[in-house]
């Protein structure tokens, strides 16, 4: 709002156009907040993994994710385990957050998280299940195992091909389950996180891999308020990409949103009202602050290269000088 009225009173002739890179950006936060607030449904998607294969690889492959090399449970394990049992014996005891936290010093946040958890297990998904930079290519390494290509090397070439930003050392200790004979019948679903999903959202949907799409479709069949949220940023973002609105699309987003939409996207809607004219212009024009922004990206550079030792006259020249 301070940028619009200043904007507006140095030049009330001018006509404002959002940007679409901070439309989309203010649209990505608001489903991020909004999937946090869901992110329950995100550990029962994974438990719900687990548990239609209790008997099968998908369990066996948890349980073994909860020992060590020796076959006994790993300290991270059996610490939480612990400690998730003194905390609820406490809190049966009467006891407060506060005081349990100064007993087994431990933070409050640490203390409420293991309060607000009735299952432990909830606990150890987290724990155990980290998010790696191989997460996104797991389906892929799985199909091509059982087409029989087994090569490390080869499989971690292609797999940077499709953006694998890792070495070939977090290929191999993937591929170490499947050479000693525990093959999956299936690649399991990526640790879901808000960040993965909200990537998910935001994305263009023929740009998701086919786990990623199984992924979205399971949490949207499980939550309806995640299903919708869905659709609504997926229709605003197709409007802000193609930059072919009608009239009264934005009207249209904004009142279906205003009607059952999220309260983040409820209130990302309210803002956009206030800056309609400008949203419209945005969505119907080919204006972009982009030169803008990188001339201000180059600046910044510039500044930094000389380790905070530019004063006006020389960072002057190289703003003027360089390429």
């Amino acid at each position: 709002g301070s940028y619009r009225d200043g904007a507006q009173a140095g030049a009330p002739q001018a006509r404002q156009v959002a940007d679409a890179w901070h439309l989309l950006n203010n649209l990505a936060q608001a489903v991020e907040r909004v999937i946090g607030r869901h992110r329950a449904d995100l550990r029962q998607s994974l438990t719900s993994h687990d548990d239609r294969a209790e008997d099968g690889p998908a369990s066996a492959g948890r349980d073994r994710a909860e020992l060590d090399i020796h076959g006994r449970p790993r300290p991270l394990v059996a610490r939480t385990r612990e400690r998730h049992q003194q905390i609820h014996e406490r809190i049966e005891r009467g006891d407060s957050l506060r005081a349990i936290a100064r007993d087994l010093q431990l933070s409050r946040g640490t203390v409420n998280r293991f309060a607000r958890t009735a299952d432990v297990n909830e606990l150890l998904i987290s724990a155990i299940h980290r998010p790696t930079l191989i997460d996104d290519y797991r389906l892929y390494l799985h199909h091509r195992w059982m087409e029989g290509c087994t090569n490390a090397s080869a499989l971690t070439r292609e797999i940077q091909r499709l953006g694998y930003q890792g070495d070939i050392n977090t290929v191999r200790r993937h591929l170490k389950a499947y050479r000693s004979g525990a093959i999956p019948a299936t690649a399991p679903l990526p640790h879901l996180t808000v960040r993965r999903v909200t990537d998910w959202i935001m994305r263009r949907p023929e740009h998701l891999t086919d786990v990623e799409r199984k992924g979205l479709d399971e949490l949207c069949e499980r939550n309806p308020a995640l299903a919708t949220t869905v659709e609504y940023a997926r229709r605003l973002a197709l409007m802000i990409r193609t930059r072919r609105s009608e009239h009264l699309a934005l009207d249209v987003w904004i009142a279906d949103v205003r009607l059952d939409g999220q309260r983040e996207l409820r209130t990302l809607a309210n803002g956009m009202q206030r800056d309609r004219a400008a949203i419209q212009a945005a969505l119907t024009t080919t204006y972009t602050s982009g030169a803008v922004e990188g001339n201000v990206t180059r600046i910044k550079l510039l500044k930094r290269q000389m380790y905070g030792r530019a004063n006006l006259d020389l960072l002057r020249r190289r703003i003027l000088l360089s390429p």
